[in-house]
């Protein structure tokens, strides 16, 4: 017996894929085929004595039976053998091709060792001879019930496997069995839709062959450490190597059976995560973006309005202007923080539609929405990227409006002014006389923006993309966050580094172009 039949047995065995369906109905339908009538009726009757659920219909030529079979369903056959149109094996053969496992039971006075064995050749149910007497009746009887029980179990376990079989093949798990090797002994049909290849050819297979190798080892440790501890039912996520060369997230979840005498293997239960791996990935950035915000928020907020209520009680008490013109900056500080934070919270949803951008047309356009301050722009090469224009458009300004506010070439004596977070501070050396040079130009996969000013610090590149980072009291800190949020939402990677000119250079990596 093969590892998946033992395997189906066992599952069959434990009622899992049966139905009510599989139930023995009261009722037992006998069609009983004897050409001489008087003997038909007595045997329908003793057999109806027997037992209360048998219901039998007779025939005395092969030709009613015949009709009989095309419109009544019938649980057994019980035929004579010896009959004028055609004989019993005849009469069997020609009911062979209609159903051909239905219950057939010969029943004659005419025995002989000959037609015993030419009748078990022919496929038979069973064989028995008429005798004088009623004694025979209760033995027909039981062969009659023995045969049907038999059938009908032979059917519902029929049923279940095509059931089993159904299930597994559109089952959105592969279901496989693998030995103490960690090989393949049977893959469930799903693993065509969901692996890519044909469960027959990944039999014998080593299993870890299919993982990746940063995700390999962990698998391994798992896999190994229950098969030597049998009461472990370990759960592993690992990347699988899929027909078509991609890596979608499996995750597994195995049982040891390989005590088990059905199975000898250990069961392993895998599905497809990616997608849902990829949802957690949103709503934790989505989570962590929220915190942020709140965070930024808390904190940000609370500066000027506690500015703005002291004023407000320093103005009822005397006429001094200058307490209205601290509340006047005060409320507009948080209008820019709560005008930047809706953007942040905009901008962090993921790209649902895309077009094609030109990047030196959004890059221009972008230039043309920042105060540039004396700064210049260089586009080194263009590309059409597939993007959404409007949110690619305000990244490139929040990235040219950092590198013109806080890339000024001149020196500073605080590391605290060199770089700047967001588009909405205003520094007073925010450029020199001689204005800051702006790159943006095309890389392999995605395109850069890059400055010729004083660059910014290593221990802080991981910092300036948080919300609410800035080293500025007049920053809202959520211009780069804002960055990497729409970098984000493209599916896009966000990284900053050393320009060639010794400034900042910003990279977008993972880019799709519709013109290459």
């Amino acid at each position: 017996m093969s590892e998946f039949s033992r395997f189906q047995n066992a599952l069959t065995d434990t009622g899992r894929f049966q139905s009510d369906d599989t139930a023995v109905p009261e009722t037992i339908t006998v069609l009983h085929v004897d050409d001489e009538p008087d003997l038909a009726d007595l045997t329908a009757t003793y057999l109806e004595r027997q037992h209360d659920d048998f219901e039998i219909t007779t025939q005395t030529t092969i030709d009613s039976a015949l009709e009989t079979l095309e419109t009544e369903s019938v649980d057994c056959i019980v035929s004579d053998y010896d009959m004028p149109s055609m004989n019993g094996l005849e009469f069997l053969e020609t009911v062979r091709a209609r159903d051909g496992d239905l219950p057939f039971i010969l029943f004659t006075g005419k025995g002989s060792e000959e037609i015993a064995s030419e009748a078990i050749s022919s496929g038979v149910t069973d064989y028995l001879q008429k005798e004088v007497g009623t004694g025979q009746y209760p033995v027909l009887a039981n062969r009659i019930r023995n045969a049907v029980e038999q059938h009908r179990a032979k059917r519902a376990v029929e049923r279940a496997q095509k059931r089993f079989s159904k299930l597994i093949e559109n089952s959105t798990d592969v279901i496989s069995v693998v030995g103490d090797d960690a090989r393949f002994q049977y893959l469930s049909p799903s693993a065509k839709h969901i692996f890519g290849y044909e469960p027959e050819e990944m039999v014998g297979e080593y299993i870890f062959d299919y993982a990746h190798p940063d995700d390999r080892q962990g698998a391994m440790e798992s896999f190994f450490e229950a098969v030597k501890e049998s009461d472990q039912q370990p759960v592993v996520k690992f990347r699988f190597k899929h027909e078509d060369g991609s890596w979608p997230v499996l995750e597994s979840r195995g049982r040891n059976l390989l005590d088990d005498p059905d199975i000898r293997g250990f069961v392993v239960n895998s599905r497809d995560v990616t997608e849902l791996e990829d949802h957690e990935r949103t709503l934790k950035r989505q989570s962590d973006q929220l915190e942020g915000i709140t965070n930024a928020i808390s904190h940000d907020l609370r500066n000027p309005l506690n500015v703005a209520q002291g004023s407000v009680e320093l103005a009822r008490e005397s006429s001094e202007p200058e307490h209205l013109d601290r509340i006047e900056r005060s409320l507009s500080r948080i209008d820019e923080i709560v005008e930047s934070t809706l953007v942040l919270a905009e901008q962090g949803r993921r790209v649902s539609e895309t077009g094609d951008v030109s990047l030196e047309a959004v890059a221009t356009a972008a230039w043309e929405m920042v105060d540039t301050a004396g700064a210049n722009l260089r586009v080194e090469g263009s590309a059409t990227l597939v993007a959404d224009e409007s949110r690619t458009k305000q990244l490139l300004e929040n990235l040219v409006s950092n590198a013109v506010e806080h890339g000024s070439p001149s020196p500073r004596t605080s590391c605290e002014d060199a770089v700047e977070h967001g588009s909405e501070s205003h520094s007073d050396d925010a450029a020199s006389d001689e204005g800051v040079a702006v790159r943006v130009g095309v890389t392999d996969d995605g395109f850069y923006v890059a400055d010729d000013g004083r660059g910014i610090p290593a221990d802080e590149r991981e910092q300036v993309f948080e919300s609410g980072y800035s080293t500025t009291e007049t920053g809202t800190g959520f211009g780069l966050a804002i960055v990497k949020q729409i970098a984000h939402a493209h599916g896009w990677c966000l990284s900053v580094g050393d320009s060639a000119d010794g400034g900042a250079r910003f990279e977008i990596t993972g880019v799709e172009f519709s013109d290459r």
